[in-house]
């Protein structure tokens, strides 16, 4: 047959000559020739079940036992036989390039029967072959990264346009480059002697989501301090003149909190002028800082209690007048008809707090 059963385990007599430091060495090389020997073992093996599937007509059951085979331990035998099984199974292609891979391997290692076997079936078929041409214009080619996959496996660029040997069938081919949408197609490859060319497109541009624009925060429009105006309106539009009343209790505490302020700042003016004294003997005329510090501090806590009395005083005196003027019910039309105003008033030397009328 053309299988490459006869292959012999080759022992060693080398053993004998194994000094007794070099045990290990030698034990090592026999479990590697075990382990050659076991594979060569499962190729014969893989090899019998293909041949014997062949005989039974079970092609495609019995191409995958020769390849393994072959992949397990490569024989010219295996070889002829995996060929044509292709044949057999339809795959002219896979065929024609497995007589010619056994032909140039038979004629290398001598074996020129087995040559001439390989060559003459190859030359049989190649009249027989379809050929698939990938066709890819000048645009797709000046796409950067593009990149055609035949079944799986990158087709290379060298190829393109080139009338391929291929078995007959179905071919999905897949084209890809960075930043555009992916394509795939299927062509079909049917008949002896055929060669089907598939024009390959260019590629359209990935869509991309739109950045929107950065958010910039709105700029708060410039704070223009308010010009100077009247204090607060206290609007007498309550029927029953509540309104005024709570305007005048409001006011009337703030004159409290003004005067109780002014005591506070009066007393600690008082403290801090007797604590002066001391160290001012001659009058304004002190003999040391912290004298003329203590001086300035009374000084300081004067001017406050002054303010702070005024302000209070004129509030209190003004809560109260808002409080007593307030209008009964029947009051109500010329209230509707009136608005007050009430607001600190400074400067000349005068502290206190103003009132202002306004009648329809």
């Amino acid at each position: 047959m053309l299988g490459s059963f006869g292959r012999r385990w080759r022992g060693s007599n080398r053993g004998w000559a194994c000094a007794a430091t070099a045990l290990t060495l030698c034990l090592a090389s026999s479990a590697s020739a075990q382990s050659a020997g076991e594979q060569k073992a499962a190729a014969e093996a893989l090899f019998r079940q293909g041949k014997q599937l062949m005989i039974d007509g079970k092609f495609s059951e019995a191409c995958p036992k020769l390849e393994q085979s072959n992949r397990i331990d490569p024989a010219i035998g295996t070889l002829l036989y995996l060929a044509e099984c292709y044949e057999k199974e339809g795959k002219t292609a896979s065929a024609w390039a497995t007589f010619s891979e056994a032909s140039s391997k038979a004629q290398a290692e001598g074996q020129e029967e087995r040559a001439q076997m390989g060559r003459s079936r190859a030359q049989a078929l190649e009249p027989k072959l379809s050929r698939l041409s990938l066709q890819v214009g000048p645009e797709a080619r000046a796409i950067e990264g593009y990149q055609v996959v035949r079944g799986g496996k990158v087709v290379d660029a060298s190829l393109w346009g080139v009338p391929v040997p291929v078995d007959p069938g179905e071919y999905k081919i897949v084209i890809s480059a960075p930043g555009y949408q992916e394509y795939t197609m299927t062509v079909h490859v049917e008949g002896e002697a055929k060669t089907v060319e598939a024009r390959l497109p260019a590629l359209i541009k990935a869509k991309t989501e739109a950045t929107p624009p950065p958010v910039v925060p709105e700029t708060p429009p410039p704070v223009t301090p308010p010009p100077d105006t009247p204090g607060p309106v206290a609007d007498q539009g309550s029927s029953d003149g509540d309104g005024q009343r709570t305007a005048g209790i409001i006011i009337g505490g703030i004159g409290l909190a003004g005067i109780a302020v002014g005591s506070v700042f009066g007393l600690q003016a008082i403290s801090k002028n007797d604590d002066a004294e001391k160290f001012c003997p001659r009058g304004t005329k002190c003999d040391s800082q912290q004298g003329v510090d203590l001086t300035e501090d009374a000084k300081s806590a004067a001017t406050v209690s002054n303010i702070a009395f005024g302000v209070g005083a004129a509030a209190l005196i003004g809560g109260l007048v808002l409080y007593f003027t307030a209008p009964e019910k029947s009051d109500a039309a010329y209230l509707r008809r009136s608005r007050w105003q009430v607001a600190p008033v400074f400067g000349g030397g005068t502290t206190g707090l103003g009132f202002q009328g306004a009648f329809q």
